[in-house]
């Protein structure tokens, strides 16, 4: 440890005089680390959310879609199946329908988007089966499942029957009411609902064809990845999109509002910086005689600006360290208790702040908030370094 960093520490935390100048030090160090936590956890709960809504979505829709214009045929799914069967991260595949219709329980109606399922494929049951809520997963003959909010919406529950309508049917069609599923998202809870692959083909008169064809992967992560080598294993004719292709829009506004938050937030740190310039500020005016007696014994003034710059990197390393420690221990408190803040309609079905910790996200704030404090404490630091030992020593 070379001298300049142990001057630096005995300035910055003085026991016998000067007291002022560590309490200076002590806020300082508070201000650096309320700005670090408040990031820390702030992004946190927006990571969490863009966790929970990325989940939400993507239990309730294929992880890649494959269509055509006018419909797949049924004899071409298996060729497609086939080909996109041999890439490592497709776990399966599905053949779907889907379309909007209207249904109606006693005088209740309600519009909705009416998806198929296959019962023949395991792939297909998997997404519905980890959400069935209450009834059976029977889909043979007339069945249908409602999610939670539409059954509510309906008045209809389990045995009762419903009549669907679509814009291809001449008059409606009854359902009886099988099993009831809840995704936990609000909006496809009210505005989904499920029937058999071949009720689905009658209803939107599509025998021998569907709308297109479900892919579901190993790690949802590798949806870009594994769109690439799909688009080579099949015709140019088909599109190819992926969850994120879907939901474009709304995962970059989460990422723009998050970059945002990390903007606005980073204010905070700032202010904590400028806090460190007056505390070096008054120090390197209290220090001036002993400035004067370092540079008569021989230290330059780049030794002098590291003795000072010094200070500012402990103060923004300290104030890093408590910041961790006080953003991931609030972290791990609202994660845990999960406090109930919102109502389900609002958020999509997300009533209580959830909250996902990234690594790179502290390593980033951390080094800001060491970054800033190093920053601040230079012009202090240069101040200190070209006082001439005469005028320091002048009135001493």
């Amino acid at each position: 440890m070379g001298y300049e960093f142990k001057i630096g520490l005995r300035y910055l935390f003085s026991r016998k005089r000067k007291k002022f100048i560590s309490f200076m030090s002590l806020i300082s160090i508070v201000g650096v680390g309320v700005g670090v936590a408040s990031l820390i956890t702030v992004l946190a709960v927006m990571d969490g959310f863009g966790y929970e809504l990325r989940s939400r979505i993507v239990g309730q829709s294929p992880h890649i879609l494959i269509e055509k214009e006018g419909g797949i045929d049924r004899d071409s799914y298996q060729d497609i199946s086939s080909a996109i069967g041999s890439i490592k991260s497709v776990r399966g595949s599905y053949p779907f329908i889907w379309g909007q219709g209207v249904l109606r329980s006693r005088s209740r109606t309600h519009g909705v988007v009416i998806k198929s399922i296959d019962q023949k494929n395991e792939t297909d049951l998997s997404k519905i089966k980890k959400n069935l809520y209450a009834g059976e997963l029977k889909l043979a003959d007339s069945n249908i499942i409602l999610g939670k909010e539409l059954s509510i919406a309906l008045g209809a529950f389990i045995g009762d029957e419903i009549e669907v309508v679509t814009s291809l049917m001449a008059k409606p069609r009854k359902f009886r009411v099988s099993g009831i599923f809840n995704s936990g998202m609000y909006e496809y809870d009210l505005n989904l609902a499920y029937i058999s692959l071949d009720n689905a083909s009658v209803l939107f008169k599509m025998e021998g064809i569907v709308t297109g064809i479900g892919v579901e992967l190993d790690r949802i992560d590798s949806a870009a990845s594994t769109k690439k080598l799909i688009r080579k294993n099949i015709p140019e004719i088909y599109y190819v999109r992926t969850w994120m292709d879907l939901n474009r829009n709304l995962f970059a506004a989460l990422k723009l509002e998050k970059i945002a938050m990390f903007v606005i937030l980073i204010l905070i740190v700032i202010v904590a910086a400028l806090n460190i310039i007056s505390t070096l500020t008054v120090m390197v005016t209290e220090k001036t005689k002993d400035i004067g007696i370092l540079k008569s014994l021989g230290a330059t003034q780049n030794m002098i600006m590291v003795i000072f710059s010094t200070q500012g990197l402990v103060i923004g390393f300290l104030g890093s360290v408590t910041g961790l420690l006080g953003g991931l221990g609030l972290s791990f408190i609202l994660g845990y208790f999960r406090f109930p803040i919102l109502p389900e309609t609002i958020y999509y079905g997300i009533n209580y702040l959830p909250v996902r910790v990234d690594i790179m996200d502290s390593f980033i704030i951390m080094a800001s908030a060491l970054l800033i404090s190093f920053i601040a404490s230079l012009y202090p630091a240069y101040q200190a370094s070209r006082l001439e030992p005469v005028d320091a020593l002048r009135y001493e």
